[in-house]
């Protein structure tokens, strides 16, 4: 077998990623195998599936690189994370450390690393550590560039990861230069861990969540929040480096804020930790531009999953053109890992851009029809499975899909989706009631097909989104046909804009789908049960059908449903 690099991450939505001979073969995140959603600890059973994938066995690695240089790997469970969490701020000696969440695993990390790798046989391969900023912005250059010869500006920011919490890098011709690094006691992304953590919800999780409420807020309220938050973080001198307006760092003034805050709305907290948000990085990102000169902007690191953020940044005049990397938290550090060491060894020009998503296991036939096995359900070979889907979709079905290979990251784009027709108003409550149970403020996000993009979004830039990794401002007439799809405050969304030849099968779908409706869009959300990773084989999806309300299933080129089909 040929060269085999083996990335990972432990710790927080721990994940593994393989390349073959340079290419990025296969990526999953642990919790899809464990079942365990947001899985912290060491990627065992996603090492071990990408190594399945490429036919290989441990003694076949190469190499090892590791997305970061500090950090747990030990495996917390969710009640225990919680605990410490709750006690945090009343132990001064522990948050003294300023990293005490990082360590919980004695010794060093690759004493902790080494012996992780040698419980599944991987001894020989070295292993190769990358700092973590490095890793999140070698992510987003090599795997959204469009053009290895030219220069881009790359943003990172999350809640810390080796000391830092954000970074600011020029890439040319595969070459890095750091422009400002922020200290970790300045960060915004744990801002909005202790804001996720307050409300009761669970940090490196249910951030979005805060995210969802915010628009529902009066923005005269949510203005008063954001100017407190300003009186404790900013921008220094230069405007290139967050930074603190406290003795302390942000996490231990976080008892203090909570006070000040104290009183007010949920939802104004919301909007205005999001409005401070997007006024913060915007002016930092803009200082990046007017520093480097450099407009073509890319973004990676969990900060920027924010949607909202990542809208206000691509319309800024400074900026040409904008991309953040998919699912762009610390999931994404094997691939930013391996990103770095690819271009180490072969040169920057043979590392080849993300081309999509689709990195984890596929639905074969065998498999589909094993797991509908013995179960009870209809199993049905149609013709042109696409245009049964879209029919029953035109008619009001609410149809789950499981085909094709699994969607790395947060987000379902198509292949691991429940997909339903977005201008039925009542969908949301259906939704919720046969599966999802999503708190009762979050919206739904749309497919909409790119030909017809300009028809439902607002996208004068022809901004790409393939991945949901930005916010759009729905057209004034649009709301009615994909009104289940869009935030019902302010009508914005967070699109999949689905090429018109994708391969996947979800294109096809939109295409059928518009022939019958004569509308491009329709309402996608991920294939889980509520509380539960992402369906990743036959037999996950198949449970979903079986645990939930849902009548009809595409698994592979069959469709599977529970009762006697009409069509």
């Amino acid at each position: 077998m040929g060269e085999l690099l083996l990335g990972i991450h432990g710790g927080a939505n721990a994940t593994a990623a393989i390349a073959v001979d340079g290419h990025l073969t296969h990526c999953v995140q642990e919790e899809r195998l464990t079942g365990i959603k947001g899985y912290m600890g060491f990627p065992h059973q996603a090492v071990a599936a990408c190594l399945r994938a490429v036919g290989a066995d441990s003694g076949d690695v190469t190499e090892v690189v590791y997305g970061s240089r500090s950090g747990p790997v030990d495996h917390c469970p969710r009640d225990e994370w919680l605990s410490r969490l709750a006690g945090f701020h009343q132990h001064p000696a522990l948050a003294d450390t300023e990293a005490a969440l990082a360590s919980a695993a004695p010794g060093t990390l690759p004493q902790r690393v080494n012996e992780m790798l040698r419980q599944g046989g991987l001894t020989a391969a070295r292993v190769t550590y990358v700092d973590h900023h490095t890793a999140h912005a070698a992510a987003a250059y090599y795997g959204l560039r469009t053009d290895p010869d030219r220069p881009y500006l790359v943003l990172t920011c999350d809640g810390f990861g080796d000391g830092a919490c954000a970074t600011i890098s020029t890439w040319a011709a595969g070459q890095r230069t750091e422009i400002a690094r922020t200290d970790m006691r300045n960060s915004v992304g744990l801002l909005w861990f202790w804001f996720t953590h307050a409300a009761g919800f669970t940090p490196h999780e249910d951030e979005y969540k805060l995210m969802g409420m915010a628009p529902y807020a009066r923005p005269d309220r949510a203005r008063q929040v954001a100017d407190i938050l300003h009186t404790y973080l900013g921008l220094d001198p230069t405007g290139l480096r967050l930074h603190r307006c406290t003795t302390v760092s942000i996490e231990r003034a976080w008892p203090d804020i909570e006070q000040r805050l104290r009183g007010r709305r949920f939802d104004d907290l919301f909007a205005g930790l999001q409005l401070f948000t997007e006024d913060l990085l915007t002016r930092w990102a803009r200082n990046a531009v007017a520093t480097t000169g450099i407009r073509d902007v890319l973004a990676g690191g969990g900060v920027f999953m924010n949607i909202k953020v990542n809208q206000r940044i691509a319309v800024l005049d400074c900026v040409d053109t904008f991309a953040a990397f998919p699912s762009c938290g610390d999931e994404s550090l094997p691939l930013g890992a391996l990103y770095h060491r690819l271009a180490a060894i072969h040169g920057h020009h043979r590392v080849q851009p993300l081309a999509d998503c689709y990195l984890g296991d596929d639905i074969t036939p065998d498999e589909a029809r094993q797991a509908v096995a013995g179960t009870g359900l209809h199993l049905h070979e149609p013709d042109r499975i696409e245009d049964v889907v879209a029919g029953l979709l035109a008619d009001g079905q609410i149809v789950a899909r499981c085909a094709g290979r699994m969607e790395y990251g947060a987000r379902a784009l198509g292949n691991r989706s429940i997909l339903a027709n977005p201008a039925d108003a009542d969908v949301p409550r259906r939704l919720n009631q046969l599966i999802k149970q999503r708190d009762f403020w979050m919206p739904f996000a749309p497919a909409i097909l790119r030909s017809h993009q300009h028809r439902y979004i607002r996208n004068p830039r022809r901004l790409r989104s393939p991945h949901m990794m930005l916010g759009f401002d729905t057209q004034p007439d649009a709301a009615t046909d994909m009104i289940a799809a869009i935030h019902p405050a302010d009508l914005s969304c967070r699109p999949q804009i689905v090429d018109d030849s994708s391969p996947t099968g979800l294109a096809a779908i939109l295409h059928a789908y518009h022939t019958r409706t004569g509308r491009a869009v329709l309402l996608n959300t991920s294939l889980n049960l509520h509380g539960h990773p992402i369906a990743r084989t036959a037999v996950d999806a198949v449970t979903v059908l079986q645990r939930s309300d849902l009548a009809y299933l595409q698994l592979g080129p069959y469709l599977v449903t529970k009762h006697a089909p009409t069509f």
